[in-house]
């Protein structure tokens, strides 16, 4: 039965759901993802993200509000890619670019799962799809965010001596900081990201930098542990004073 549910899962059946179908709220065992071709690990990929986080803290939505720093998923609990998907999308990044461009001309809409893997493996190559979705969604301001996460991985220097860069990932920045979704910030993030295309584009052997991402936490059905909170290298958590109440 495994097998069949495999099958299903990776021939692009758009009736797919987590409650029918076994495989796609069950990890595949590590034996049929290692022996999977690479192309239906990432169809794998794109539709189930292994790791698991219970977060109802989550800002995506609110995303509507401003443009942040960070892309928020809207939806609860989040999800992302395990740590055998995300070596795999990384070793093979020129390849999953190749997918993502065939996909191009059937999408209708970027996805959440896709703009995770925009900025996961920092998809500078995608900019002009981006720009062209913005021109059809001017107002959809996590396309914004996509942009300037990309640009910040990058390290794109003009993007880096920017105020909009200052207030999102300068000193005083914090994993919910955000600019206001204004006509004259989007248009700055538009212009800056395609300066950012045509510089790279003219750097044949330029290499994506390694992002460093912390190591997050485990949670399992056990129980919570004392891991409630992974720090990232690029946001450093704001200290923020709470109430204490007493129960009576």
């Amino acid at each position: 039965m495994r097998e069949y549910y495999i099958d299903e899962l990776v021939s692009g059946n758009e009736t797919l759901s987590k409650d029918r179908f076994y495989a796609l709220s069950h990890h595949l065992s590590a034996k049929t993802f290692n022996n999977l071709k690479n192309r239906d690990k990432f169809n794998y990929c794109m539709m189930t993200q292994e790791y698991y986080m219970q977060n109802c803290g989550s800002l995506g939505r609110f995303k509507s509000t401003g443009i942040y720093g960070a892309f928020y998923r809207s939806d609860l609990p989040l999800e992302y890619w395990s740590d055998r998907q995300l070596q795999f999308l990384h070793k093979n990044r020129k390849e999953i670019i190749g997918y993502v461009d065939q996909m191009w001309s059937d999408l209708k809409f970027i996805g959440d799962n896709t703009k995770d893997l925009l900025v996961e493996l920092i998809m500078w190559e995608q900019i002009p799809n981006i720009l062209q979705q913005i021109e059809l969604t001017p107002q959809d301001n996590s396309l914004y965010s996509v942009l300037v996460q990309i640009m910040m991985r990058a390290n794109f220097t003009k993007f880096e001596a920017s105020k909009i860069y200052e207030q999102l990932y300068g000193p005083e920045s914090y994993i919910a900081s955000q600019i206001a979704g204004t006509e004259e910030n989007r248009t700055a993030i538009v212009d800056m990201a395609k300066k950012c295309y045509a510089e790279l584009d003219l750097m044949p052997n330029y290499n994506v930098p390694i992002y460093v991402r912390q190591s997050r936490p485990s949670y399992s059905s056990d129980g919570l542990k004392e891991e409630l909170v992974t720090r990232k290298k690029d946001w450093p958590l704001k200290k923020v004073q709470t109430p204490i109440f007493k129960i009576k």
